[in-house]
């Protein structure tokens, strides 16, 4: 461990794999992008109504990547914890730190990582439950369309809040 904390240890482990395994999402998103959906999986995300889902997905259908979107779906359904998980060890690394504005940005970074996994699992599983009957919903779309925002602002809340305190953190130990 190298002198390191075991939530340091665990940090480092999931949100590493986390970034990871969204890098993959993100790969696997050139195949699902199209005119109805030049977002990909995004787009599926935002949709909103049962007619918007149902036209992504036969576009999908039509282009034979449905079951790649399926699939990319379920790794977002592991991605979530991983990620959630290490960011939520991230915003507990800070909160261990001497300086009060890390502690600050600690607790900020834990609760956007509770705030992410709630969001995420929810609009991920309203659209795992319409990709999985190829059918879309108005109520799960509905509820996916308006828990992604949230998920996407604690996302990067989480992302620029690790980073920066990553920075910060080497700052005031090369001070110190």
């Amino acid at each position: 461990m190298n002198g390191e904390s075991s939530v340091e240890v665990k940090f480092w482990r999931y949100w590493l794999s986390g970034l990871l395994l969204l890098a993959l999402m993100i790969f696997l998103n050139n195949w699902l992008t199209n005119e109805i959906s030049p977002w990909g999986i995004r787009d599926h995300q935002s949709a909103g109504t049962a007619l918007r889902v149902d036209a992504i997905q036969s576009a999908w259908q039509v282009a034979g990547v449905l079951r790649l979107a399926q699939i990319s779906i379920a790794i977002d359904l592991i991605y979530i914890a991983v990620y959630s998980f290490g960011a939520y060890c991230g915003g507990r690394l800070f909160i261990q730190e001497t300086t009060a504005g890390l502690k600050r940005l600690g607790w900020l970074i834990v609760v956007a990582a509770v705030i992410l996994g709630i969001a995420d699992y929810i609009e991920t599983i309203c659209q795992f439950i319409q990709a999985a009957e190829v059918r879309g919903n108005d109520t799960l779309a509905n509820i996916a369309a308006t828990a992604q925002p949230i998920k996407s602002l604690a996302f990067l809340t989480t992302f620029l809040g690790i980073v920066s305190g990553l920075l910060l953190r080497r700052i005031f130990r090369s001070r110190a």
